[in-house]
Order: structure tokens, then sequence, then C-alpha cells
């Protein structure tokens, strides 16, 4: 079956869309947080069917949750709570109930103006959630990593950085890496003491942020970055100090990366661009150490586009077995369904 992509005007700019998962079937439930509105909100919605006989499928909204500031990332700690960034610098974890997702969304914790400069407040501008530990970083260069069963700080990094962060990835439990607007790639050890990172690189020699980190599903020692350029940087972490290929990729800013949870081998990008796009990682992760890939040329990768080009950002994809949403700028929710994985 081709690819059936369909969108629908949702009024709000999308900045991140996840499914809610669901155990034995295709999930239908999702959040969306927004931005750059005069009050944003995370709101839960489900994709239902006007008839019975027609296959296509319309968002409705469930409920909806307001924040004041920006939606900067939405990360699953369990199946049924999240936190949340916002560039008013809280961290929230946010609960929505099991058995009826129309339920209001409970607020479970908030740390409030947890970045900030002294007075003034300042973004948290992501966060990466494991186990339970949430790490958020912000404008302020630090990084705190928050305990989300007990809702206490258990570690913080005061200036880790001297200018913005932008990405962070647990690499596992007790190490995050953080990428910041110019670029530099640093590994921070979280049982050590001292308020210095075990490692440190850069993503490219251009001083271009790092927009997003993520770590391979089964190979936790490959870690992958996109860029503002719009290229995506591939390490070894057994060897960190160059990354093992650099791909030009996205014509802007990779906003988002998800492997897909079912085949690792499965890549999938979102630009700033408007584009949305699927990569088979397989020959650039088999290689072995030794081997630097010096990959300019996509087509040696085998990439597709997965909707045409939209002439807004693309900020944000999720990834349920064969369908992906996607959230854009131009106020519209995108679902893509018949995807081969």
């Amino acid at each position: 079956m081709p690819l059936d992509v369909q969108g629908t005007f949702v009024s709000q700019k999308i900045n991140k869309i996840r499914w809610i998962p669901e155990d034995y079937v295709e999930t239908k439930h999702f959040f969306t947080g927004s931005w750059d509105d005069e009050e944003n909100s995370i709101k839960v919605w489900s994709f239902e069917s006007l008839n019975e006989d027609e296959d296509v499928e319309y968002p409705r909204q469930l409920s909806e949750y307001k924040v004041d500031g920006d939606v900067t990332n939405i990360k699953f700690l369990d199946k049924n709570s999240i936190a949340v960034s916002i560039s008013s610098g809280d961290v929230r974890i946010l609960e929505v109930s099991a058995y009826d997702r129309q339920t209001p969304l409970r607020e479970v914790h908030t740390w409030q103006k947890l970045h900030n400069f002294s007075s003034e407040k300042c973004s948290c501008t992501t966060l990466d959630t494991l186990e339970g530990d949430i790490a958020s970083i912000g404008e302020d260069g630090n990084i705190n990593i928050l305990n989300s069963r007990r809702g206490d700080i258990t570690r913080s990094i005061k200036g880790a950085d001297s200018c913005s962060l932008h990405a962070v990835c647990f690499i596992k439990l007790n190490e995050v890496i953080t990428g910041n607007i110019r670029g530099h790639m640093k590994i921070w050890d979280l049982r050590s003491t001292n308020d210095k990172p075990v490692a440190a690189f850069l993503l490219a020699g251009d001083e271009l942020a790092a927009t997003c980190i993520t770590r391979h599903p089964t190979q936790p020692h490959i870690i992958l970055a996109g860029s503002e350029s719009g290229a995506l940087a591939m390490w070894d972490l057994r060897m960190n100090q160059f990354p093992t290929s650099l791909l030009n990729a996205h014509a802007a800013g990779v906003t988002e990366m998800q492997f897909h949870p079912e085949n690792p081998n499965k890549l999938l990008t979102s630009s700033v661009s408007g584009e949305i796009w699927d990569w088979n990682m397989e020959t650039l992760t088999k290689k072995g150490l030794d081997e630097y890939v010096p990959l300019d040329d996509k087509t040696a990768l085998n990439v597709n586009s997965l909707m045409p080009t939209l002439h807004k950002a693309i900020n944000s994809l999720h990834c349920d077995r064969g369908r992906i949403l996607c959230g854009a700028d131009n106020e519209a929710i995108y679902l893509i369904k018949n995807f081969k994985y």
C-alpha cells in the first residue's frame, strides 16, 4: 500500500507531538505541545472516523492544559506520564488517565523557574528522560538531574557551559551528553563530584548549534546529533574525538530524530526546511571502527522523503508501528499511514 498522508489544521504552531503508547493495539491518542502563541498548551487528542465506512480519521481534542511559555519538549517517564520543558524555565510532570483520556491532565510535580539568570527567567530548552530520571538543560548553561519519583533535584551542574545549551541525551543512567549553540559536545559523568566533563568534542568545524541528540537503541555507543545546518553527525563513543561520519542531509536545521521502535535500522528525521525523511542506517552502523565514512552522498544511504516538502518548519515527529505523526509551523498535524518498517 502506498503511503497515505493526511493533514489537519489545528490553529496552533505545534512544537512537539507524541503518540500515547498502548500495549496491544494501534494507539489513537496523542499529545501536542504548542509554541509562539498568546496562550500555549499541551493537548490530548484522539483520531476518530466520522463514519464507519470511511478510512479517513480526524483528530479530536480531548483535553487542554495551558502553560505559561512555549512547550520546548515532551518526553515520557512511563506509559501515562510525561516530563515537559517550558520556555519559562519550568519543568513539569503531567499524567494522563489510563482509563479515560478525556480527563484533564493531572499535574504531578512542578519545578518552577528551574533555569534562570538569578531573578530573570530563562528558557528550559529541552530535556531527556531515562528510567524515571530527567535531565534538563537551559539557556543559563546549567544541567539539572531530577528524580521524578521523589520530586527532587539529585544533581545540578551550574555553569556546565558558557553559552546556551540546546540538546541533551542520556547515554546511560549516570552519563549524559549535551550540545550547545556553538556545536560543542560534552559528556558528563553524573557520579563525579567535580563539575567537569569527562570528554568534549566538536559537532563540526564551523560552530553550528547542535539541535538534537539521540542514541542508537541497540548500540548505545553510537550517538547521532543533528545540527542547525541540516547535517547529521554520528559518533562512536569508544573513539569520540571525531564523528565517524558527517552527512549533509537537510537543507536547514534538523528539528527531531527518532529510530523506529521496532526496527533500529530505520531513522526518521524532520527539519526546519519542511522535510521529513526516513533513512536506512544499516550501512552506517555496521561499519567497523577503522572505516571512516565521509558520506556526503545521501544516495549511498537509501533516504526516502515521506511527504511533499512543506514551506514551513516540521518541528516534531513521532512514530508508532506503521503510523508517523508530525507537527509543523503551518499550524497543522500530519498523519502518515502505511509506513513500511
